[in-house]
């Protein structure tokens, strides 16, 4: 799944001329203001985060939120986390009702955008296209600003191809790489294709997150080109493993062989 705040970092800013102003305000924050002792808990969520501990990060937020409930930035911060982490987690159910309070009730806080943004992936992972273009289009109406442009043209593009659109789509492709040109999601666009002429390998199905992602780790390991597509089958939640994407089904049936010579059992399949 991402540029996409899905898989998360902590921006650190410091500015060395003004360090001893830094650090006697750094003093007060730390004594005086409410908010600094909920601090250092949201740090180690994040932590927890990068970490691929999702768990141990839903109940760090969960803490959070118990204790600072008057605290609207915390509030959106934990949820936006918590949300963030039941989608690692394939509960898509939970993340799209963490990342929904977010935009409903913590309108302006620092992660409102990238809520929005995780409230349309969700829908798109689950393969409800036409809601995740409705709330993508929702949100490019309600004036983003302008360092969320980029992610937001790079999903409309995509949404847009997946439900053949093709004008549509041909149309923010080009606002991305007008616009953004040298954005990480100008540069990923690449991958967006128009032609159904695309092979793809898969290689494995789970239900369990665990398991996909060790199996994902493996084969990335070895050198191969990973993805992963996450449905709904039978109520239950199913992560494929696909590997590489090639103009004929010649090229995919060749790395197919290649696979089963090394024990996996592989499918072709078009490019998803």
């Amino acid at each position: 799944m991402e540029n996409r705040r899905w898989k998360l970092g902590v921006e650190n800013r410091t500015k060395c001329s003004v360090f001893y102003i830094l650090f006697f305000y750094f003093l007060f924050s730390i004594f005086y203001s409410p908010f600094s002792f909920a601090q250092e808990p949201m740090k180690q969520a994040k932590i927890l985060f990068l970490k691929h501990q999702y768990w141990q990060t839903i109940q760090t937020c969960a803490m959070l939120m118990r204790d600072h409930s008057d605290n609207i930035e915390l509030m959106a911060e934990a949820s936006y986390f918590t949300g963030a982490s039941y989608a690692n987690l394939f509960d898509f159910l939970i993340a799209k009702k963490n990342f929904k309070e977010v935009v409903e009730k913590y309108k302006g806080s620092s992660y409102y955008e990238d809520a929005y943004i995780g409230l349309g992936e969700v829908e798109f992972l689950l393969e409800n296209y036409k809601e995740a273009l409705r709330i993508y289009v929702e949100f490019c109406n309600a004036n983003p600003s302008l360092k969320r442009m980029a992610t937001l043209y790079f999903r409309l593009a995509e949404v847009n191809l997946k439900l053949g659109n093709k004008d549509e789509y041909k149309k923010y492709l080009k606002l991305l790489k007008t616009e953004f040109p040298k954005s990480f999601e100008a540069r990923d666009a690449s991958r967006l294709v128009e032609a159904d002429s695309f092979y793809t390998v898969q290689v494995g199905a789970f239900t369990n997150y665990e398991n996909a992602e060790k199996f994902i780790t493996d084969l990335k390991a070895k050198g191969y080109e990973v993805y992963s597509v996450l449905c709904l089958l039978a109520d239950k939640k199913l992560c494929r493993i696909r590997i590489g994407r090639f103009k004929t089904s010649q090229e995919a049936e060749e790395l197919k062989q290649k696979l089963e010579t090394e024990g996996y059992f592989a499918k072709v399949f078009p490019f998803e």
